[in-house]
């Protein structure tokens, strides 16, 4: 059995790469210190062992066991319609629609697109990992979910989308969701006893070829409090919706029973996990690669302002992260 594959680079940091295994574990168990990753539904969990420094040039990738599922545009259209009707009556504000993209992709390229995704996006934090448990992942998430140093916290609210250097000024939807996020963020943050946050934003922030609208958040924190912050605050309206609880049982039905996907990895948390110094970033902007395909994971935002159409292109700009780096492997 070949062994699991670690790779990751945070902002401004030395690339770090090893050889180990990625175990499951049940969350509310964690007790060691590593490197972990979880799923956009909050079900699967996994640490990260490690055993060696690896040359990635030499490892053997692990491949998922079956294909995920990808939908057409007319399909994700007339679903997008259909939200937009149904979300009223759930008393849904602001859910988020994803899908599945393939494109055809060299799998021998893998570690030279990490390479590069590190040299392209120096503010993102980059990872590849790769284990018989989950396959082979790639991505580059402009989003912190919660970074804890000893006493200080920091997350961040990041919603709204257009494409970077554009002339097209930020309309209501982009603020809407924006305001959405932030508003969740400081409720989870005072229901855990966090009352007094510093906030900066919203401002604009680019992430490769699009920008976002951000919000960072500071605070005050005790070290022992991480991972009920962790659970308070994944998934956040930016990959979910609001009320969090309707918006998940929503997706469920819509990707999972309808659509029979599985967002798996996608848009759950990974990084670095420990008492004193912990950083996770959502999992966006990140593909699977299978065989000769890479599945690239993309969502758009839906409020009452939104347009299938435009959630749809969204998607498209949003996979662009990855699939304008394939052109340069």
């Amino acid at each position: 059995m070949s062994s699991d594959l670690l790779a990751y680079r945070y902002p401004g940091k030395e690339v770090i790469i090893q050889s180990g295994a990625f175990k499951s574990f049940d969350k509310n168990d964690l007790n060691k210190n590593g490197f972990i990753i979880g799923d956009f539904y909050g079900k699967k969990h996994y640490l990260f062992e490690p055993c060696a420094n690896e040359n990635i040039q030499d490892f053997k990738l692990h491949s998922a066991n079956h294909l995920p599922n990808t939908i057409s545009k007319k399909d994700y259209l007339e679903y997008g319609a259909m939200l937009l009707r149904v979300m009223p009556s759930l008393g849904i504000e602001k859910l988020v629609y994803s899908r599945i993209k393939e494109v055809s992709f060299d799998k021998h390229n893998t570690a030279k697109l990490f390479e590069t995704l590190c040299k392209t996006y120096p503010k993102a934090f980059v990872y590849l990992v790769s284990s018989e448990l989950f396959g082979t992942w790639v991505g580059a998430s402009p989003e912190i979910l919660l970074e804890i140093h000893e006493s200080h916290g920091f997350t961040m609210s990041l919603a709204g989308t257009r494409l970077k250097d554009s002339n097209e000024e930020w309309g209501i939807k982009e603020y809407e969701e924006q305001k959405f996020v932030t508003d969740f963020i400081v409720n989870q943050l005072n229901s855990n006893g966090i009352l007094e946050i510093d906030s900066e934003g919203p401002y604009t922030s680019p992430a490769g070829n699009i920008e976002h609208l951000r919000t960072d958040l500071s605070f005050d924190v005790n070290a022992e409090q991480t991972l009920n912050l962790v659970s308070a605050l994944h998934p956040t309206p930016a990959t979910c919706g609001v009320p969090r609880k309707e918006s998940l049982d929503l997706i469920e039905s819509i990707e999972l029973k309808d659509c029979r996907y599985d967002r798996d990895l996608y848009s759950g948390y990974i990084g670095e996990f420990s008492g004193k110094r912990t950083r996770l970033y959502v999992n966006l902007r990140c593909c699977q690669i299978i065989n000769d395909k890479a599945f690239l994971y993309v969502g758009g935002g839906y409020t009452s302002e939104s347009d299938p159409e435009k959630e749809w292109n969204e998607t498209e700009r949003k996979s662009e992260t990855l699939t304008r780096i394939f052109d340069l492997l």
